[in-house]
């Protein structure tokens, strides 16, 4: 490591299914040609949204920058440390008042100083990436709407219902090994819970890709209730859904 300088790494991923293994090995790669030893980084790595504010593991190195404890704080690029301009702006500002040097892996910019130089690159890459996102939170919304306006299905399908289109339909012939339930074996496991028979374990037990839980929200859910034993709901796409239950009766 450089005579007298101390080192942190931010990693972020922003869901549980997403890697961060490719910014780690960026990162390792950039502290190698840098002749700086993986061991004597401190690495703060985090599975978090970049709009967030209250992100545990970017507050707390802000914190430690705050005081004193690292000279370069290195990221893979700038979207990283934050998708929200004041968060970033916050982040640049404090290593600015504290001497310490941003070094960035990948991106137009690579060294942001405490006197300013590279500030307003990243400031303006950091904006950019929030109206990016508030441009796809749009886009997102405006086609769930229209799918709604259209009747599909925007969401994960119920228990025992499928979507084909778009369009939610009852799953009436449930690949089982694919771990699908049928809509008439919710219907059957409900009946048998209201009437006394059955408790919401044994439900469970006799009713495939089903759990415990799941048995016990729809069964305290009146609406969701309806659906399985009325063929009643309130929501339109679920009540043309239940039509088809009633055309194969």
């Amino acid at each position: 490591m450089a005579q007298g300088r101390s080192y942190a790494a931010y990693i972020r991923r922003s869901t549980e299914d997403q890697s961060d293994e490719h910014q780690l090995s960026d990162i390792e790669d950039w502290l190698d040609y840098n002749d700086v030893s993986v061991s004597e980084v401190d690495f703060y790595r985090e599975q978090a949204s970049g709009a967030k504010r209250d992100r545990e593991k970017f507050n707390q190195l802000i914190e430690d920058i705050e005081d004193g404890h690292y000279t370069d704080v290195v990221v893979w690029e700038v979207s990283r440390v934050a998708r929200h301009g004041l968060a970033a702006q916050r982040f640049f500002t404090v290593c600015e008042e504290t001497g310490t040097v941003i070094h960035v892996t990948n991106g137009s910019v690579r060294r942001i100083e405490p006197e300013g130089e590279g500030r307003m690159v990243a400031g303006i890459i950091a904006e950019v990436a929030a109206e990016e996102r508030r441009n796809l939170i749009r886009r997102t919304k405006s086609g769930l709407r229209r799918a709604r306006e259209d009747g599909k299905w925007t969401g994960p399908a119920p228990t025992g219902f499928t979507t084909d289109d778009g369009y939610l339909t009852p799953n009436l012939n449930p690949n089982y090994d694919n771990k699908e339930t049928g809509f008439l074996d919710v219907v059957d496991a409900l009946e048998r819970i209201v009437s006394g028979e059955w408790s919401y374990n044994k439900a469970a037990e006799h009713t495939p890709n089903i759990t415990r839980q799941t048995f016990s929200n729809i069964h305290q859910d009146e609406e969701r209730l309806a659906w399985y034993l009325e063929r009643r709901a309130e929501d339109d796409r679920v009540s043309e859904a239940l039509g088809e239950v009633e055309l194969q009766s």
